[in-house]
């Protein structure tokens, strides 16, 4: 393995020391009425997209990519708990925000469906993607709400993501060994985050209007966390710089 890479067995440290933090306690019902409704609406169908990750996790334990130990399994199988708990934190968020959570969303089904059918290095690279659309919305989000705990678990959310995002990145840039893989990389990559970022930006519609969050600020914020994290995979170059 490329002797920049972080070894895994480091990641899997990391998301152990994680996995032990407490889940957040609820707040009283109501506080945040001035709120509209289609945030919490937004939420739930990300908390519906965090649920899920138990295929990658097989596919990683039984990958003989290079560079793929027994510690690259464990630390994914950590990250998919750990956005288990973002689920959970988000399904809190839900509550607190007097929505409801939901069992089925056409973007949901699209990302699963995408994962489903790819092997582990295009279901790594459309993870990469929601982590990237997840950092920024969530900050976004968290901006425009008060000070409170819904905001400060949104801001969690961002910090793990960025963590999440620099994981996938160093397993991207292992498999990039060659010019080839890098440019089928970058053409695939491109074209993925693109998609994903149309498809959440008319899914979630609704909130970017009622938060007044400019369209171009949200879309030039995802180009610019994807050109970083593309050059992350291509160059690998240290670790992600934070954009605020």
């Amino acid at each position: 393995m490329d002797n920049r890479i972080t070894c895994w067995r480091e990641w899997k440290e990391l998301f152990l020391s994680r996995s032990k933090r407490r889940m957040p306690a609820a707040e009283p019902l109501g506080k945040y009425r001035n709120l509209p409704p289609s945030l919490a609406a937004s939420l739930a169908i990300f908390q519906l997209g965090e649920s899920g990750g138990g295929t990658v996790v097989e596919q990683a334990r039984a990958s003989r990519l290079a560079g793929i130990d027994d510690d690259y399994a464990d630390a994914m199988a950590l990250f998919v708990a750990e956005e288990h708990r973002h689920a959970d934190i988000l399904a809190l968020c839900v509550e607190q925000l007097g929505g409801e959570l939901i069992e089925n969303n056409w973007t949901a089904r699209l990302f699963v469906a995408a994962r489903r059918l790819i092997g582990l290095r295009l279901k790594v690279l459309v993870l990469l993607a929601a982590e990237v659309v997840g950092i920024c919305y969530y900050y976004l989000i968290a901006c425009r709400l008060p000070v409170s705990p819904v905001r400060d678990w949104l801001e969690e959310l961002v910090a793990d993501e960025q963590s999440h995002l620099d994981f996938h990145c160093d397993f991207l840039h292992a498999q990039a060994d060659r010019p080839w893989k890098r440019a089928v990389f970058v053409v695939t990559w491109r074209v993925t985050m693109l998609l994903a970022a149309a498809v959440v930006m008319v899914d979630h519609r609704a909130a970017i209007r009622d938060l007044g969050m400019d369209r171009r600020t949200i879309w030039r914020r995802w180009m610019t966390y994807s050109r970083l994290a593309e050059r992350l995979v291509v160059q690998r170059r240290g670790k992600l710089v934070r954009v605020r």
